[in-house]
């Protein structure tokens, strides 16, 4: 090693080790594939859905505040986010952001191995144009909190905003939101999402708008055995004009400790179609 980065290194060791008091670093990753085969495809193909690194950085602030930092690598694209916890709720932005509904949408049980809500129409919960959006996510109150986001990405008249509860009722976990889009015609969509446990099977409902262009109705379903998971979702979109269609998934996953495995079979009415998928993750 040379002189120059010696020093540089000795530096870097000083600062890290004086500030190892106040703060925390962590760095971690993930690879996740997908292997697939059905109706409509020749043969097997495969796919990669996310390979990246993520460096997280945790703080306090002079004035006691609570200061958290993330950065992405996928591909080579980069990302960030930060969030500042105020002590009455926390502000949080970035370029890598989730907005009020995007972070709250997701069924509370079902075979969400390929999606985590939807897979049919037009629903949309605005992450693709929130871009460096701001959100601010209030304090718990007696298990209630409150999430307000607003996109940055488009222009001063056609913000995406976004708006989602999330709490509980007698033992029933309760999300709804809803996200006002970049532009009229868009449309305003909304989400409502129930979740209950009981006799070690956690059952999902959900109800997504998308505001005069239909909406879908899921129910889900997880239970574990014999270090298994499994998972079942129905779900029936009905759209503004045409037929009903629907779409039953399956689910088996096995977590194998250095990787994950979930093996997917989905069976939709439209042209009667039906698709295995298997999902293989990596992570540190």
């Amino acid at each position: 090693m040379n002189k120059s980065k010696l020093i540089a290194t000795s530096a870097l060791a000083t600062v890290m080790s004086a500030s190892a008091a106040y703060a925390e670093l962590s760095l971690s990753g993930a690879y996740v594939g997908n292997v697939s085969s059905g109706d409509g495809s020749t043969g097997v193909s495969q796919a990669l859905s996310t390979s990246s690194v993520y460096v997280t950085y945790s703080s306090t602030l002079d004035n006691g505040m609570g200061m958290s930092a993330g950065f992405s690598i996928t591909g080579a694209a980069m990302s960030f986010s930060v969030a500042v916890d105020t002590g009455m709720g926390s502000i949080s932005t970035g370029d890598s952001f989730s907005g009020a509904v995007d972070s709250s949408d997701s069924m509370k049980a079902g075979a969400k191995a390929i999606t985590s809500a939807v897979s049919l129409g037009s629903y949309n919960d605005g992450d693709a144009n929130h871009g460096s959006g701001v959100m601010y996510t209030s304090p718990s109150m007696n298990g209630w909190s409150v999430k307000a986001s607003i996109g940055e990405s488009n222009s001063n008249a056609n913000r995406v905003q976004a708006f989602a509860v999330n709490g509980a009722v007698m033992g029933v976990a309760v999300s709804a939101g809803q996200v006002s889009q970049a532009t009229a015609a868009e449309g305003d969509d909304n989400f409502i999402t129930l979740g209950y446990s009981v006799a070690g099977v956690d059952l999902g409902y959900g109800k997504y708008d998308s505001d005069g262009a239909g909406e879908s109705t899921v129910i889900g379903a997880n239970y574990s055995v014999a270090g298994l998971n499994l998972g079942y979702t129905f779900e029936d979109h009905s759209p503004a004009s045409g037929a009903d269609t629907d779409q039953t998934r399956y689910n088996v996953g096995k977590d194998l400790g250095g990787i994950g495995l979930t093996l997917q079979y989905s069976e939709g009415s439209a042209s009667d179609s039906s698709n295995w998928n298997l999902l293989y993750s990596v992570g540190f």
